[in-house]
């Protein structure tokens, strides 16, 4: 059945293009003769469903425009028989960032009972914007596009007939699981008092920030389960604030309800943590701040278009008097099984449990670094996140959905879009070399080459986009260019600060792409035999040359660049004895050069490499892997972690932008298992 035979892709009539940060409604009739009916839709860039006023279900697949992905969605709960109604609300981002691309904005969906379709969307659907989201412009973070603000005051506008939004049908049934919303998850108050701003016309996140705070005491706020404040006619004081502690990270659609006497605007910020004894809502160009004007009397307000990662909620109600009812989210999870922890050691289950919980944190649509930050898709931090989802939740299905849509985003010059399926202005080529790996590994793990054949065009353009860069030295000179971001973990000399205008070479690069042509080379002695050797070859006569260009047989290890004079960076060797650029007979000394504490350690990161190429060998360096593990993962466990951080420096990271909840920092899961450790 084609779900969409009659449906048209259709958006609001009458809006001015291009169309930047807006809120649409769609409002349609669905009369179910027997309660029953399923919900076949898909929109740009993010849809929530209603049905008779209840909320049924949020969670848009993002896609491409020619791989447009569609929800199923059971709407038997909320039906009657007889008359129902429809409302699909749509929210238009418009611009380029790491999460998504700037699409044709547009809504397609249709009802089915069975064989009989209910309705479909055309232009007699009724639609119209939401007035009640005000344009202002302000972005969240630039990975994540734009934050909100809402006004309840505002009269809402008239429906209209909508208009066709001028796109072609190429729609794919959902790869994964959808999301699980839960109901209401209230945070409990762990602070609370007056606030008196300090500059109002500052944007709202610095307005949040630098207000000062007075504290009051649990018992002068709190009535009952909800807290009420009436502040005295000589208080000087803008309004009341409360921070809700969600008890952990979590992650879900922000929800709160407060009475208040008259219109009230209300700052809602959040964050991982309280090191600045609030909220940090305003993190350089980042404002994790959202406006909400109240009207007078009752408010219920539920954001279902932007999932938050966060631990704490702050509120900053500019009222003298109010009752705060409840502040939260609604928690949305992926539906993931838990494997056997295979540790028994106290702290390394500990270790595993964390690491667990920060791998789930971070899959939604599709794996993200970071669910606060940004929520982007990477192939150097997925290739960790897939490697201990194998062994912390068995699940294939999530990888190769991911796996499938990073290649969609193949570019001409033969690497992929850094943030599929985002568009962003820079690219890290090591990232390509990555996710030819992660195709292996999953067909390897996994014994299925199904995935390996529908991307193998994309492995091989990947392939030989490379090895078309190959220079008279044997090796891949480094990308120049604004675009480029030479970059390869976050420590100094390789996080790619600066661009090249000339010529310039390193080892890693060549090594990364080194070991990507000996994956390709094993997928094609799979799939297709006849051009196995060619990729083999090229990755021995590459790893060849990085070895002859920067093996310095002084200090028994490899250089990072020529001009280093000697060995200074511990991924660098891991690298090498990672993808076999060291002769056997070398391979001893340059373990020991990883070890040195002279050289410059990997970050949380490339630990994976570090911890692989010690162990592939030999069992001889177990002990010192298991001990740096218990180091590094049991320093964040005594600082409270609950999830692992993006480094080892934690929120105080990248000018106190630090993540606190970071998905390659679950190595350990991968090496536990893989390398059956301790």
């Amino acid at each position: 059945m084609d779900c969409f035979s009659h449906a048209e892709w259709i958006f609001v009539d009458g809006v001015t293009t291009p169309v930047v940060d807006r809120y649409f409604e769609y409002r349609a009739t669905l009369t179910a003769p027997r309660s029953k009916a399923t919900l076949f839709i898909s929109a740009h860039l993010q849809y929530a469903v209603y049905v008779n006023g209840t909320f049924v279900d949020w969670g848009q697949y993002v896609d491409y425009e020619h791989y447009q992905v569609y929800d199923e969605l059971c709407l038997d709960p909320y039906l009657h028989e007889g008359d129902n109604e429809l409302l699909v609300r749509q929210y238009v981002c418009g611009t380029d960032v790491s999460t998504h691309g700037a699409l044709i904005p547009g809504v397609i969906f249709a009802a089915w009972d069975g064989e009989d379709e209910l309705l479909h969307s055309s232009t007699a659907i009724l639609s119209r914007p939401d007035v009640r989201y005000l344009e202002n412009g302000e972005l969240l973070t630039p990975q994540l596009g734009y934050n909100f603000e809402y006004d309840a005051t505002l009269p809402e506008a008239a429906f209209a007939p909508s208009t066709l939004a001028g796109k072609r049908k190429s729609l794919y049934p959902r790869p994964i699981k959808k999301q699980i919303v839960s109901p209401e998850t209230d945070g409990t108050i762990v602070a609370r008092g007056m606030f008196l701003e300090t500059d109002p016309t500052l944007p709202k996140s610095k307005r949040m920030q630098l207000a000062f705070l007075s504290a009051r005491r649990h018992e002068e706020l709190c009535k009952g389960e909800t807290f009420t404040w009436e502040l005295a006619d000589d208080c000087r004081a803008d309004g009341v604030y409360f921070v809700a502690d969600m008890g952990g990270e979590v992650n879900g659609l922000l929800t709160f309800s407060v009475d208040v006497p008259e219109t009230t605007e209300i700052l809602i910020g959040f964050g991982e943590h309280l090191d600045d004894l609030r909220v940090r809502a305003a993190v350089g160009s980042r404002n994790f701040c959202f406006r909400y004007v109240a009207k007078a009397g009752h408010n219920e307000f539920f954001h279902p278009f932007q999932r938050l990662g966060l631990r704490y909620i702050q509120l900053h109600i500019y009222s003298r008097s109010g009752t705060l009812n409840r502040v939260g989210v609604r928690k949305t999870d992926y539906p993931l099984a838990h494997l056997p922890i295979p540790v028994t050691d106290k702290l390394h289950r500990r270790i595993w449990e964390v690491g667990r919980k920060t791998l789930e944190l971070c899959m939604h649509e599709h794996y993200e670094d970071c669910p606060w930050r940004e929520q982007s898709l990477y192939a150097m931090d997925s290739r960790v996140q897939i490697l201990c989802g194998y062994y912390a939740f068995g699940e294939t299905a999530f990888p190769r959905a991911a796996l499938s849509l990073m290649h969609h985003s193949l570019r001409p010059d033969g690497l992929l879009e850094l943030c599929p399926p985002g568009k962003v202005g820079v690219n890290i080529p090591s990232f390509t070399a990555v996710y030819v790996r992660e195709v292996w590994e999953y067909t390897q793990f996994t014994g299925d080459q199904t995935l390996a054949g529908e991307v193998f065009g994309t492995l091989k353009a990947i392939a030989d986009g490379f090895i078309a860069r190959i220079d008279e030295t044997g090796l891949l000179p480094l990308y120049t260019g604004d675009w480029a971001w030479n970059f390869y973990e976050w420590q100094p000399g390789l996080s790619g600060i600066g661009h090249y205008t000339d010529k310039a070479y390193d080892s890693l690069l060549s090594t990364f792409v080194s070991d990507a042509l000996r994956c390709f080379g094993e997928i094609c002695r799979l799939l297709q035999p006849e051009e196995a050797d060619r990729y083999f070859a090229a990755a021995r006569e590459l790893a060849a040359a990085v070895h002859k260009h920067f093996y310095d047989a002084a200090s028994g290890g490899y250089l990072t660049r020529k001009e280093d004079g000697k060995p200074l960076h511990a991924l660098t060797q891991a690298m090498m004895l990672f993808a076999d650029v060291v002769p056997e007979e070398l391979a001893a000394g340059v373990e020991e050069c990883l070890m040195s504490d002279a050289l410059i350690p990997c970050s949380i990161s490339m630990t994976i490499y570090a911890y692989e190429a010690l162990l592939k060998r030999s069992d001889a360096h177990r002990d010192y892997v298991l001990s740096h593990i218990e180091k590094v993962w049991g320093r964040m466990l005594d600082c409270g972690a609950d999830t692992f951080w993006e480094t080892v420096l934690g929120a105080d990271d990248f000018e106190m932008a630090g993540s606190l909840c970071h998905g390659w920092s679950a190595v350990p899961i991968y090496i536990f298992s893989h390398y059956r450790l301790p």
